[in-house]
């Protein structure tokens, strides 16, 4: 909180807050068309998600997207992944088991994810060489795309090799230390949850490809509220200035999870890259974002699925 304080001032005293002021004025006439590719973005993770459950135990599409809303809602103020995910599980047991609840969770993280970095990796490789970003930047894209690929990399390595992980792990600790931990229900839950993970992301290639063009659609709405909020305040930019400006967002966005809201860093990274890439309107696209994610984590609070805990409640 306390380094997104400070990122915050040193942005605020950064930007042209005149400047800023004026294109938000231009802004607000068009902010509901600036929040549709977020409701998109929001509406396209949820299918992921869905398409990751079994079909046998597969719960309503409106009921997920309840759930990923008020989760992200929870964990867009707080730590983001860390509150998310559990939350999801919690909200779920009324009506999915919670090993598959979690196993679908973590595939339609990872699937996405990875596809989220290759497209990460490649657009960096396509800043490295571009005339509109600085040397300097360069250099960072260049770093980006070299991380990107090392995670594509072990990703791969980790969903196409054969057997279990965690499992075994447990398994030979008893064997050697006889920890009654190693046996107990939290292990077999995590076996549990690791076995059904990997056999939906092994048995299903239908399923991985749905999940790619998925996440192409997630990158692509958000590359469009960039370039939706450029045209909106009338200052021009390309489609790949956009890219690279989301690109370069959602890089940063890994480092600074564990400030809540990403206050700070959210405005930091949106108007360091904006500047660097020669364009105006960098306080313009730091706001915009800033409200988008006030708006959707309002809107997740106010769907929280309360009924979760009462309906179990009420089975016993």
């Amino acid at each position: 909180m306390v380094l997104g304080l400070v990122l915050f001032a040193l942005t605020i005293a950064y930007i042209d807050r005149e400047a800023t002021l004026r294109e938000a004025r231009r802004l607000g006439a068009w902010l509901p068309l600036v929040l549709l590719p977020g409701g998109g973005w929001h509406a396209v993770r949820t299918l992921g998600w869905l398409i990751c459950f079994p079909a046998d135990k597969r719960p309503t599409y409106w009921r997920l997207f309840r759930v990923r809303l008020a989760a992200d809602a929870v964990s867009y103020f707080t730590i983001r992944g860390l509150a998310s995910e559990p939350l999801r599980v919690v909200l779920l047991l009324d009506r999915i088991p919670a090993e598959v609840s979690a196993a679908s969770t973590i595939l339609e993280r990872t699937g996405m994810g990875v596809m989220s970095v290759f497209l990460v990796g490649l657009t960096s490789i396509v800043a490295m060489g571009s005339d509109a970003v600085p040397n300097a930047w360069q250099d960072v894209f260049r770093g980006i795309a070299v991380v990107a690929v090392l995670v594509i990399g072990l990703s791969i390595l980790f969903l196409t090799r054969k057997g279990r992980y965690i499992g075994p792990i447990f398994e030979a600790v008893y064997r050697r230390t006889h920890w009654h931990w190693t046996e107990g229900r939290v292990a077999r839950f995590i076996a549990d949850v690791e076995s059904l993970f990997l056999i939906l992301a092994r048995s299903d290639r239908r399923r991985l490809r749905n999940l790619v063009l998925l996440a192409v659609a997630a990158y692509a709405l958000m590359t469009l509220e960039i370039w939706i909020v450029f045209w909106a305040i009338r200052e021009p930019v390309s489609v790949w200035s956009a890219m690279f400006v989301e690109t370069f967002t959602r890089s940063a966005s890994v480092f600074t999870g564990a400030i809540p809201a990403n206050l700070g860093a959210l405005e930091a990274s949106n108007v360091a890259v904006v500047r660097a890439l020669g364009l105006a309107g960098a306080g313009s696209l730091a706001l915009s974002r800033r409200v988008r994610g006030l708006f959707w984590a309002g809107l997740g609070l106010l769907l929280y699925p309360r009924d979760t805990l009462t309906s179990r409640q009420g089975q016993r």
